[in-house]
């Protein structure tokens, strides 16, 4: 994982230009603290570099990598490179890295082929300094990021908004920001609150001509890997035969994702996925070091993670947090999300535990996100097979009540009518429905009575789940730590999706969880695991490292008085202090990361300032 930067200048003042370029130069140096490294030998293009060293840590693979012909700056891992070298055997390489493979590979073959080839995490930029040609390039799930702005003076990118953002000297959108009350900023994959900042899209590739015309084109879709052929398929083999192949999948793309000059960790929370992970690590990497979080008080997972340990026998490293922790890291992790955190306040304990993997020389990490999404984890998704049974008394009224239409409209309102639905949903961008309805078409082969839960994990894999990579890159990052998630190999991603229902959720007759009793989630996942765990982490119910965050912190009038929130709001004494004694406090929670992000990013008040009013004038609930 690193930092990639760069502009080409079309009309940038020297005093824009040299504040610009000094923000290219520091402002990611958190992700890539190694070495950092520059490229200026034509007028108008500039690019940078910060390198966090896990394949060939020499300086000769530092970055950006270039010949008088072609410039690269790579953030990420391509896992097949081996592979691909194999077809270059003309080729002198001068160091054993992907970025050396990935510099020759789009040399000798194009964009097209490569990005065919290549199976990774990734984002880079490509120059072709006589055609005077820049290509950016995300990788197919949005695992790594990458920010564009593209205005009359300047064509700019970065790894980061925040680096634009502050490089640029860009305020964010005040309509925008309130909207992210919703969480709108997190599941996003095409917008940022900042109005000139555009997030390259997964699986696009972005091209930026000689006469500064911009075109973005898609190399990969997820719809593309639904085929309903390979779903007939895997209906036909026998359950031993699926568990096995999955088995297979996943082992070799974790084996693939160990690659690294460098020690490597995992993340664990005592639950499924990140435990069968590290069991299959441990077969290639017997020295894995294990990092987890105890968030201390009735939410501590601590013991399953400790269980997880004991069982490998690996050295197990935690972080102790505390409810007090989220009001002395919010400033920063606000800062580095480059957004209110409102829906993963979670990410404050990784981004403590990431700290810690890093004070104990990991670089690198394997992580357990896209099992859910996948193969139906989340309890919400499994407790709507109860749903309709459990309202049947409610349906029984509606149709009694449907013999007065004006009385069973008063009291059971359509959804379309509901202006807080309507308010999600436009601030949203219809992702979610769009998505829906595209999937629908897509899951036509299956039965009515199942495409449900296919088009669930269609939405979350390009919704939810780019809100949790958002999360863990952001956390991460702040302490140098790249996360790697095999759930997100492309062969696992594209058998998760075809895989038959029967595979993801079975009934049971056990009590598995009392959101969702007598059925199991992640079916096939739990199966593979009992080869590799005991059977108490293999029943282990989803809990999503919960903690106390927005709903337990109180706030007084003054850590609002004269603010962001208070402005933008127009929001009077009498006002203030009624919305704080009548709303729901979680709510208030939500405002006040409004509140902190606003006060970074568009009245650039310091850490301290912020920090002390947080001291000031909120508390967590006891």
């Amino acid at each position: 994982m690193c930092g990639i930067s760069g502009f080409i200048n079309k009309n940038l003042p020297e005093n824009k230009k040299q504040i610009l370029v000094k923000g290219l130069s520091e402002l990611q140096i958190h992700r890539g603290p190694d070495y950092s490294g520059e490229w200026n030998k034509v007028a108008n293009a500039h690019f940078f570099h910060q390198r966090l060293s896990l394949i060939d840590g020499n300086s000769r693979s530092n970055q950006p990598f270039f010949n008088d012909d072609f410039v690269l700056c790579f953030n990420g891992e391509i896992y097949n490179f081996l592979a691909l070298k194999q077809h270059l055997p003309t080729v002198n390489f001068t160091t054993t890295s992907d970025t050396e493979v990935l510099f020759q590979y789009l040399i000798h073959f194009g964009i097209e082929k490569t990005l065919r080839d290549i199976k990774g995490m990734f984002a880079f930029s490509f120059y072709d300094v006589k055609k005077k040609e820049l290509f950016l390039v995300r990788d197919r799930f949005g695992i790594k990021p990458l920010f564009f702005v593209n205005n009359s003076e300047v064509f700019a990118f970065a790894s980061e908004s925040r680096t634009l953002a502050k490089g640029l000297q860009l305020k964010p959108d005040s309509y925008k920001t309130m909207l992210s009350l919703n969480s709108t900023l997190e599941g996003s994959s095409s917008y940022t609150l900042f109005n000139e900042i555009v997030n390259v899209e997964p699986g696009t590739v972005v091209k930026i001509a000689s006469n500064l015309e911009i075109s973005e084109d898609y190399y990969y879709k997820l719809s593309d890997q639904v085929d309903a052929n390979y779903h007939k398929d895997l209906a036909k083999k026998p359950k031993s035969e699926i568990v096995k192949e999955f088995d297979a999948l996943l082992s070799k793309s974790v084996d693939e994702m160990l690659v690294s000059d460098f020690p490597m960790g995992a993340f664990v929370s005592g639950g499924i996925d990140s435990s069968v992970l590290t069991a299959m690590a441990k077969k290639s990497q017997p020295n894995i070091q294990l990092f987890t979080a105890d968030i201390v008080g009735k939410h501590s997972e601590y013991s399953d993670s400790l269980a997880l340990a004991k069982h490998l026998d690996l050295p197990l490293h935690k972080t102790e947090f505390h409810p007090e922790d989220f009001l002395n890291h919010w400033v920063t992790a606000t800062e580095y999300n480059a957004g209110p955190i409102v829906y993963f306040t979670n990410g404050v304990p990784i981004s403590r535990v990431a700290h810690l993997a890093r004070q104990n020389d990991v670089k690198s990490v394997i992580c357990g996100e896209g099992s859910d999404e996948l193969f139906l984890g989340y309890s919400k998704l499994m407790a709507a097979r109860y749903k309709k049974a459990l309202l049947l008394p409610q349906e029984i009224l509606k149709k009694f009540y449907k013999i007065y239409p004006a009385l069973n409209n008063y009291l059971f309102p359509s959804e379309s009518s509901n202006l807080d639905s309507f308010n999600v949903r436009l601030a949203n961008g219809y992702k979610s429905e769009m998505l829906y309805e595209e999937g629908s078409e897509l899951f036509s082969f299956v039965s009515k009575n199942e495409q449900k839960y296919y088009l669930d994990s269609f939405e979350m894999m390009q919704k939810h789940l780019q809100a949790l990579l958002y999360r863990n890159d952001r956390m991460g990052m702040i302490s140098s730590i790249e996360v790697r998630f095999p759930f997100l190999h492309e062969d696992v991603v594209k058998f998760g999706l075809n895989l038959p229902l029967e595979y993801k959720t079975r009934w049971t007759t056990q009590l598995h969880n009392k959101k969702h009793p007598f059925i199991t989630d992640k079916w096939i996942v739990r199966e593979v695991a009992k080869k590799y765990l005991p059977q108490n982490l293999v029943a282990k119910k989803k809990n999503g490292l919960p903690i106390d965050g927005l709903n337990g912190v109180r706030f007084t009038k003054e850590f609002f008085k004269n603010g962001y929130v208070v402005q933008h709001l127009q929001l009077d004494d009498a006002t203030l202090d009624y919305m704080l004694q009548n709303e729901n406090p979680y709510f208030i929670g939500k405002l006040a990361s409004v509140e902190l992000f606003g006060l970074l990013y568009d009245f650039n008040e310091s850490h301290q300032e912020i920090q002390q009013k947080i001291d000031k004038f909120s508390k967590m609930k006891i």
